[in-house]
Formats: structure tokens, sequence, C-alpha cells
């Protein structure tokens, strides 16, 4: 059976070469990140139509992610900087120095915020700092923990209340970038609450791009509030290297742990991020301890896998995604024998759709059925299935390209294209059945259940259950 997890690599000056790009995604990739909080707007349209040039070359449907920046702070150098244990360091609270050795970052209002006693905390924590004073125009830091600082890297403020706006000018011209090159899903940095789901989907729509949102889990609120913004938003992204900034690094494995499993229960795609296979930036094989990591993330429920700096920038793009690959489906033959099965999916309230699908994968099981095919308008009975973790292939046929290409952030799902009949529900589900054959997902001969959510599009929605036989051609047949 094809791997089960999903692997998400962030595109870069790495995989730039149109060779090296086709080679990634002949290793694995499923889908796309494109990380607007780094390179220029053409950078972005350039490596955007390379993929889908790679991609349909390829007959894949990768999905594209653009992952905007909102509202995460950087340092603004030209070059590199040592800061000296003990010294102390001036930031100027506007878009320009005040005086000439002063710090300047993205967002400087937001420095106005800070308390004396306040941390700062410099690229991914490595650099710290405590603020001594803040006159609203200069904030002047004590180094506690030194070190050179390379231009445009992060600041997190762990102990001050962000008061800035959930969408930043500069997310604003990368959704005007990614609505013209008709992106698949849509990331937010640093969400704090629901409502940011809602702002991001109407600034979207302003400028002609619909599509699902993802939550970059990066904050403490939004760890207080994972329910409701999970229930907002259509999926999230654990985002492990701000994340492990913002509270303390005992918590992440948690923190993790407890994410996934409350998107997974909401039928929402769960990311898993930052520094997964780290090392492979610089060296063609991972450590024993990132292994583990990309397993347990796999035990854990994730959907997806992600790749940052790895494909991005790194030494060995295509090696880490292949290597990312094999302990995926190491750790997904293992899934059941270490207890990790549709039994541990816990709902506190069930729906009509959530005993459906959970009925759907108990017959599956029982008869040994090769496959559960969920046709689909928009994806949502398939992630509702793909969420009890069957042993059975889960194939979605959809009607449209788009659809197919969200679907690849989903654990497990074999999405395939299908024309939508409109005269009976019964030929919808044998329309499903003869397009998955079609597609290669399943043979003749296969017993496979068929549920769908709308036997009739436009119709009334009656949740229907079917086993049947694959005939010859694709037929549907008695089982």
């Amino acid at each position: 059976m094809p791997r089960r997890t999903r692997i998400v690599a962030t595109l870069g000056p790495a995989t730039d070469d149109p060779d090296r790009l086709r080679a990634i995604l002949e290793a694995g990739v499923d889908v796309a990140r494109v990380n607007f909080s780094h390179g220029t707007a053409d950078d972005h349209r350039g490596r955007i139509a390379r993929l889908r040039e790679a991609a349909g070359q390829l007959r894949r449907n990768v999905a594209v992610l653009a992952d905007l920046p909102g509202p995460k702070l950087r340092v603004l150098l030209r070059a590199a900087r040592v800061l000296v244990t003990g010294q102390q360091v001036v930031f100027s609270a506007t878009s320009s120095p005040v005086e000439t050795d002063d710090l300047v970052i993205t967002e400087p209002e937001l420095l106005r915020d800070v308390r004396p006693g306040d941390r700062l905390l410099l690229d991914d924590g490595r650099l710290q700092l405590e603020t001594v004073r803040n006159d609203g125009g200069r904030l002047s830091a004590r180094v506690i923990a030194g070190g050179p600082l390379l231009p445009n890297k992060g600041l997190n403020l762990p102990d001050t209340p962000m008061s800035i706006p959930g969408l930043t000018q500069r997310d604003r011209d990368a959704l005007a970038v990614a609505a013209e090159m008709g992106v698949d899903w849509l990331a937010l940095s640093f969400v704090r609450q629901p409502e940011a789901a809602d702002e991001l989907r109407r600034e979207a729509a302003a400028v002609g791009l619909t599509v699902p949102v993802m939550a970059k889990m990066e904050r403490p609120e939004a760890v207080d509030r994972a329910e409701a913004i999970i229930a907002a938003f259509d999926a999230i992204m654990v985002a492990r290297g701000d994340l492990g900034v913002e509270i303390p690094l005992e918590r992440v494995p948690t923190v993790q742990k407890r994410l996934i499993a409350l998107a997974r229960a909401a039928g929402k795609p769960a990311i898993t991020a930052t520094d997964m296979l780290d090392s492979m930036r610089e060296n063609p094989r991972p450590t024993r301890a990132e292994a583990g990591d990309v397993a347990n993330a796999v035990y854990d429920g994730t959907d997806a896998l992600m790749l940052s700096a790895e494909t991005a920038i790194g030494k060995y793009p295509v090696e880490a995604v292949s290597c990312m690959s094999r302990i995926a489906r190491e750790a997904e033959a293992h899934l059941a024998e270490l207890g990790h099965t549709s039994d541990e999916l816990w709902l506190s309230q069930r729906t009509v759709d959530d005993h459906v699908t959970q009925m759907a994968v108990e017959l599956a099981t029982e008869v040994g059925a090769d496959a559960i095919i969920t046709p689909t308008l928009s994806g949502r009975t398939a992630r509702l299935l793909a969420r009890h973790r069957p042993k059975s292939a889960i194939v979605a046929p959809a009607p449209t390209n788009e659809i197919l290409r969200r679907m690849a952030l989903v654990w497990g799902l074999q999405p395939v294209l299908m024309d939508q009949p409109s005269q009976t529900g019964a030929d919808r589900l044998s329309a499903a059945v003869r397009a998955a054959f079609e597609a290669g997902a399943v043979r003749a001969g296969a017993r496979v259940v068929v549920l769908a959510g709308h036997p009739l599009q436009g119709g009334e929605r009656l949740p229907t259950i079917r086993l049947v036989r694959v005939a010859d051609g694709g037929r549907a047949v008695e089982p």
C-alpha cells in the first residue's frame, strides 16, 4: 500500500533547479510549501509555476500551501552582528533606526508593549535578551545569552501580550500573489484567536481566492484556545520552532500530541513541522533522534510531516524527502501492533456523519475490504473517514483537480477524478467505483465499501453505505 502519511516540502533555492524539483516530487512530496516570509514575489511566482509544470509532467496532484508571514517579528539587518553576553542592545520602535547602532524589526510598533523584565528571544531562542527599559521610542535590553545574529532572524516575545492585528500588510501583499498563482491552501502564522479564520477568508476572497485555511499553532494563546481555533480553521500546523520558544520547551511534545488528537477528532488535517530532519541540511543522513521524532509524529496521528530548511536551502533535499518517506512507511507498518487503531479516536459528541463514517470503517474491517470509496464534492466525508486510520485504502473520487489537490494533505486519501452523474444516487455510487478502477486505485475482483454523504448532487442528504465487488471495466456488482 502507498505511504499514507503526507510529506510537505518547503520550496527554496535548493529546489529551484527543475531536475531537483522533479526529483523531490518523485521521492514522495505531496504538498509544496511556499514560505512568504522569505524571498520576493517573483521568487514565489517562479517556484509555484515550476512546481505546477513538474507535477503536471508527472501527472501528480501536488497541493501548493502558501504560508503567510503573519505577525512574525524579524530583525532587519544587512549583515551579521555579534551580540556579546552582558552588553546592552537598543531597538528602535520605528521603521528606521533612531541611532546608528539601533536594531530595527518588522512591525516595530509592537515593541511599545514590551515591559522591563520581559524576555526578547532571537533566532528560535538561541540568543536571549532581557528588557531593561522602554521609553516608547527606544527599548534597551541586556544580552543574557549572546552569539552571532544573522539577517532576518525571528524575534519572539513570550512574556509580552501581542496587540498586533492577525493579518498584516505583508500578509495582504502575499495574498495577492497567492491568488494570482492559484494556491490550494493558506496558512496563517501566529494565530491567537479563532476569529482570525474568518478574517483570513474575507481578505482572501477580496482578491478572488477561496481555499481552505490553516492555523499555525505557535503562541500560548493558540494552545489555550486550541479547540475553538481547530473548529474555525480547516487544518492546523504544529509549528514547533516558534512554539518551543513561546512556551516551555518541555511542554512541546505533550502539546503536540494534544493538538494532533484534537484536530484528528474534528476531522481536520494536522501538519507536524520544524526540525524534523534538521541535520540533513548539511548531512546525507539524519540523526537517530530525528528518525524517532518523525516516527513518533506518525504514531501521534499526524496527517503530514513537514520539511523546512532541509528542502528549501539544504544540501540534500531529495535525500531528506526519501528518508522521511521511508521512516513514515516503517512507522505505519506498526500502527496496529503498537495500539494505534480507530479505537483510540475519542469523540465527545457524535453527529450522524461521525456514526456513518465509523460504521463504514468497521464494515470494511469486518469483511476485509480492499478499499473504501467515498465520492466527495469538498473532501469532508473523506477526511472524516481518514481520521479512523482504516487498514483499507481510502479512495476519494472528486469532480475537480482543485479538490483533488486540497485532499493531498489528508492522511491516507487517494484522490481520483470523476465525472458527476446527475440522474440517480445509484449512478453516482457506481460512477465512483468506475472512477477508482480507471485510476488504478482498485482492481477487478476487489471488494469495496462505498460511502456517499450526498448520493445525488443537489438532492437530499441521505448518507448511504454499499458493499460491492469491482467487476471488469469497473462495474459495481454484488459482493
